[in-house]
């Protein structure tokens, strides 16, 4: 395997999985955790799939106030893709793209949420909540889907039957990247890096007589915390579809996004909505309990 000097922050040499695993339970431990609830003939994949998101929002982090450093990022990855999907064999330039060699019926997905991460690099501030909704969709929601029918096409591979729930998973990805988007709003105050698009859309902000300047002033917290709770409303309705869903079985794993989704958005609504509230996060020895417990009664 190459030494990954060519890749965006090179890599230490280990294993393709080892390596995913390793980058998500630093970087996404959510994703980490979630993963751990997939059938072991799974986790390879999903593994690959949740570090290449990883390394997209790391390449959102990287353009900061110079786009075009985030989207060369990007497109390292975008070719990385295309070769290692049409390479089965040979050495890849990149762990994750070892274990995607050869998944052409990845790729477009993939492409799609790359695509989709590189408009919080190239795209104006979002207009209306329309479209804030669509890029969650096409983010989280695209993942999870994506993530669904991983674990779907490893099961019929192994002559073992998968139950699906794509729609399901689509709307468990957008609640959790809605909520992910409110959770970033104080880290995306200037001069302290990008972490996306701020989720608070033009019109909504003009409505409540807001600038974006005056989101981190904290002079007009009551007109942020109503922004605020008209998103987490929708990302609730999102999480709502889950309700009635009934057992999971094997796709459970990429449902377990909504799970954290409802936990992310009870801490926001206790908090009164206010996204500089502290202690938004949840704790680490209460996180993995709680996806135990769902896995458990095997719903989401």
């Amino acid at each position: 395997m190459a030494d990954g000097s060519s890749s965006p922050g090179g890599y230490s040499g280990l294993g393709g999985e080892a390596y995913c695993l390793d980058a998500l339970r630093r970087g996404d431990r959510d994703r980490y955790l979630i993963l751990l609830f997939a059938p072991r003939r799974d986790r390879a994949v999903l593994a690959a799939l949740y570090a290449f998101n990883l390394e997209c929002a790391l390449g959102v982090m990287a353009g900061g106030e110079q786009p075009l450093l985030g989207q060369m990022r990007l497109q390292w990855w975008r070719d990385g893709l295309e070769a290692a999907a049409l390479n089965s064999g040979g050495e890849a330039t990149h762990p994750v793209l070892s274990l995607l060699a050869g998944r052409r019926d990845l790729l477009p997905g993939l492409l799609d949420i790359l695509a989709a991460r590189e408009r919080d690099l190239t795209d104006p501030t979002f207009a209306n909540l329309a479209e804030v909704i669509v890029q969650a969709q096409a983010t989280g929601g695209a993942l999870a889907a994506l993530a669904n029918r991983a674990v779907k096409y490893e099961a019929l591979n192994s002559e073992v039957v998968g139950d699906g729930h794509l729609d399901a998973a689509r709307a468990a990805g957008t609640a959790y990247a809605l909520a992910g988007m409110l959770r970033a709003i104080p880290f995306q105050a200037p001069g302290r890096g990008s972490q996306g698009r701020l989720c608070l859309p033009d019109d909504m902000l003009a409505g409540q007589g807001l600038t974006a300047d005056d989101i981190w002033s904290g002079q007009q917290r009551a007109a942020v915390t109503e922004c605020v709770g008209q998103i987490a409303a929708v990302a609730a309705r999102e999480v709502d579809k889950l309700t009635d869903l009934g057992r999971a079985g094997g796709s459970l794993s990429p449902l377990l996004h909504g799970s954290l989704a409802r936990a992310y958005l009870r801490r926001l609504a206790k908090a009164g909505n206010d996204p500089f509230a502290p202690d938004l996060g949840l704790n680490p020895l209460a996180r993995p309990l709680m996806l135990c417990w769902r896995a458990l009664l095997r719903r989401p």
